[in-house]
């Protein structure tokens, strides 16, 4: 398989030259399977932690959101999404008050993605795609790929876009970051404007099981 990682998205805080960038990625490696590494939403107005004051509201907010996930939607079709800790914080309030699953809509029927099938995780030519929360450490990929003794890529860490390899008497792994899609200045995105490490904003691509990365410009 070409399979094209298309990076955290954050909707609706999204760099908005990145659909641009994922589609000529595409169209250059000549990909046919996509997968969205997690955190499509990025939910602020119900974060566990504190709120921007300026920000909008939960629907509002949800409402840009949509805007922003129909067109990805309509972009890449058929696609995988590895659900991320972005995505799953209405189930996790709902769990917390004791609420279960059954009572909340799945994923895609709330963001009207019929077409993407959202998994915890999915293997693809042998290789794990997963977001990533909870992977520690320097490289958090490479440390997940090692523990699992399988090649592994992930997201949720915006400022790490890295492949890292080791190999053994018969075989090698590889993790790779694929960094993200967001815009830095986006309100949403506030609480990192005194951060000195940034949003590396870019891709992945995995051709028969090898990694490949690319960066957008730094100019976009």
């Amino acid at each position: 398989m070409r399979v094209l990682v298309i990076g955290d998205l954050h909707a609706p805080a999204v760099h908005k030259d990145y659909m641009g960038f994922v589609k000529s990625v595409k169209k250059k490696y000549r990909t046919n399977k996509t997968v969205f590494i997690g955190d499509i939403v990025d939910s602020h107005a119900i974060s566990f932690h504190a709120k921007h004051p300026e920000a909008p509201a939960a629907m509002a907010e949800y409402n840009n959101a949509m805007s922003e996930i129909k067109k990805w939607h309509k972009a890449f079709p058929d696609s995988i999404v590895t659900i991320g800790n972005h995505d799953e914080r209405v189930h996790r309030i709902a769990a917390d008050r004791g609420i279960p699953a059954m009572y909340l809509k799945e994923y895609a029927e709330v963001y009207e993605t019929p077409r993407w099938d959202w998994e915890n995780l999915t293997v693809i030519d042998g290789v794990c795609y997963t977001h990533g929360a909870g992977s520690g450490g320097i490289n958090p990929a490479f440390g997940l790929a090692k523990s699992r003794m399988q090649s592994v890529v992930c997201g949720h860490n915006h400022s790490l876009a890295c492949i890292n390899w080791t190999a053994g008497p018969e075989d090698r792994l590889f993790g790779m970051q694929i960094g993200c899609g967001v815009d830095r200045h986006h309100i949403a995105m506030d609480y990192g404007k005194n951060m000195l490490r940034k949003p590396m904003v870019s891709c992945g691509i995995v051709i028969d099981g090898h990694p490949y990365l690319e960066l957008m410009h730094m100019g976009s």
